[in-house]
């Protein structure tokens, strides 16, 4: 899940699952950004029944409630997960309300065309991942004495970064996943439901229980992923998203991450340095991810 799996989340966004209202300006009453909450997928209330497309895409793995061991519950015995698993790459596309790619006053970077990285590892009935989405430097001749680029970099130049993560647990024995989301002050309930081996749901609500993301996941047996978003506040659209990843290796996970630093001229300094809200992460490449980036 993407996701990002989820995603994707972009999320996740974000990628598997992994990011959000995707609007960074606070000011179309849109308070989370998109690429938060990508698709891998996040409390909402625990689905009671197995879902009917996973017991027919395999009845084995229909477990009755009765004998339901959630804390001991392999997610990777589902087809999805297996999938989801690992490294993904990605390139990015994020519409506003109009439909045209996303403006944003507090994040003067591209939205029409920019790159994820996601890391899913599924882990027992759990699933962690960290992301880092990559934005291209915004077009020369739309930079004004009022544009500032973030950190030390400047405007038409130099490009951006910033990471999400999500962890999310099992609710039940059918594969699906859910946990909290804390942002701008808010405690979020996400949800992810398998639908056969291919497609994956992943959705958002506001704390009064209105929809804020629909996310939708497909998986084909190729070690590749589609995935699009639908964002609403207050019932009204607010922004779409198209995600095209491929699973990697570990290896060119890293060296493309690499090489997409440098296409975009994005400084060293700001490597993984900013969070979802375009805040300062306080944290490096090496505790995001939690491995050893020195090859990097």
């Amino acid at each position: 899940m993407p996701i990002p799996h989820y995603f994707i989340p972009t999320l996740l966004c974000c990628s598997v699952f992994i990011l959000s209202g995707c609007n960074d300006d606070n000011t179309n009453s849109t308070p989370i950004p998109e690429e938060s909450i990508q698709a891998t997928e996040e409390p909402a209330q625990a689905t009671e029944e197995p879902t009917q497309a996973t017991e027919e895409s395999d009845p084995s793995l229909a477990i009755e409630e009765d004998n339901c061991d959630v804390d001991n519950f392999q997610l990777l015995d589902f087809t999805p997960w297996q999938r989801e698993n690992g490294y993904w790459v990605g390139e990015y596309t994020l519409l506003g309300a109009d439909g045209t790619p996303q403006v944003s006053s507090r994040w003067p970077y591209r939205y029409d065309n920019y790159k994820g990285f996601i890391h899913l590892e599924v882990i027992g009935n759990a699933i962690k991942q960290r992301n880092v989405f990559l934005y291209p430097p915004k077009l020369a001749e739309l930079c004004d004495a009022t544009t500032e680029a973030l950190g030390n970099g400047q405007c038409g130049i130099n490009g951006n970064e910033k990471i999400f993560s999500a962890d999310q647990k099992a609710t039940d024995c059918s594969g699906n996943i859910s946990g909290p989301f804390e942002s701008f002050g808010m405690t979020l309930d996400t949800n992810t439901t398998l639908i056969g081996d291919d497609t994956v749901l992943y959705q958002v609500r506001m704390p009064d229980g209105s929809i804020m993301q629909n996310q939708l996941t497909t998986l084909p047996p190729n070690d590749s992923r589609v995935r699009t978003a639908q964002g609403f506040f207050s019932g009204s659209s607010t922004y779409a998203s198209y995600y095209r990843e491929r699973k990697v290796t570990q290896e060119e996970f890293f060296q493309l991450l690499a090489a997409a630093r440098v296409e975009y001229n994005i400084l060293e300094t700001d490597h993984c340095g900013y969070d979802n809200a375009n805040q300062p992460s306080q944290t490096t490449c090496d505790e995001h991810f939690g491995l050893d980036l020195s090859a990097e």
